[in-house]
């Protein structure tokens, strides 16, 4: 009797998805592992992180050891990362992944934001505390999320497998990956006849269950997600910190590459895919709609 495959989608981020926040650029990572495999990768990571002594105690996160190379306030030596990094890289190249990312430039919906606010003779910030209060802040990661979910909902279809899909928890932010999640298994969301409507049906019938898990998940699949995102967020966009030491600049430099290349070689699609604004009302039109009324209907006393 064939065996069921069962696989999770790993999701993370880079850069800030809040309308509010600082900054234009954000980007959303999923990658895909056979659900038996990862256990075993799970307890491996932990095998290569004692070798290198480095904590096991938690997730590791890309900036913290590979760009500020500490561990929870601990400086870690550059001849441990290197070898921590050349293992971890060799590991993933071995394990099956696939993966999307998916990246979104804000400032055009903050440009609706400062021209309403213009119109209203009114703060940027008056309008977004309104925007939050209706709960659409952070409706582009819930759009993302929403994208990478039925990606792998049609995955699933094509491979007649079953998946569950996991997050790292942002705490009070987790509603808008579990809004993706029940959204993407709603055919009612998307047009009728369009892609996204038959895949909504696929991740309906294929998708069981949606997890959050905090650091201390030692979650393989997560650590990968979030290098990820790290690897091309930085890559396409520069660093966020500025370094005295051109040694380890050079250094961070040559780890964002590598990365970079064997992401590239993961992904299921040509490449990264802009989240234009075509493509935001696409797989979210109803966000866009809520969205856009609440611009045109702001009233101020």
């Amino acid at each position: 009797m064939k065996r069921q495959r069962n696989y999770i989608l790993f999701l993370d981020e880079s850069g800030k998805s809040k309308l509010s926040d600082v900054g234009s650029n954000f980007l959303l990572c999923g990658i895909v592992i056979d659900k038996d495999l990862h256990a075993a990768l799970s307890n491996y990571m932990i095998s290569l992180k004692n070798k290198s002594g480095i904590s096991t105690e938690e997730n590791i996160h890309a900036f913290d050891l590979f760009e500020n190379e500490k561990v929870k306030g601990k400086k870690i030596r550059t001849k441990e990362i290197d070898q921590f990094f050349e293992r971890l890289t060799v590991l993933i190249q071995g394990a099956e992944i696939i993966s999307w990312t998916v990246r979104v430039t804000k400032s055009q919906y903050k440009k609706i934001i400062e021209k309403r606010a213009e119109k209203l003779k009114c703060s940027k910030k008056q309008i977004e505390r309104i925007i939050k209060k209706e709960g659409l802040h952070d409706f582009l990661y819930e759009a993302l999320s929403r994208k990478i979910i039925l990606e792998f909902g049609h995955f699933l279809e094509k491979e007649n497998a079953y998946g569950e899909v996991m997050a790292e928890s942002r705490r009070q932010d987790d509603s808008a990956v579990l809004k993706a999640f029940i959204d993407a298994t709603q055919s009612s969301k998307f047009k009728e006849g369009s892609r996204y409507h038959e895949w909504s049906r696929y991740s309906f019938k294929r998708l069981h269950s949606l997890v959050f898990q905090n650091k201390k998940g030692l979650s393989f699949g997560l650590e990968v997600a979030d290098l990820f995102a790290w690897s091309h967020f930085n890559s396409r966009h520069g660093l966020t910190r500025e370094y005295s030491s051109n040694a380890k600049v050079k250094r961070i430099h040559a780890r964002l590459k590598k990365v970079e290349d064997i992401m590239k070689k993961t992904l299921i699609k040509d490449g990264v895919e802009e989240m234009t604004k075509a493509r935001i009302k696409n797989v979210a039109s109803d966000r866009i709609s809520e969205f856009t009324n609440i611009i045109n209907n702001i009233k101020l006393d």
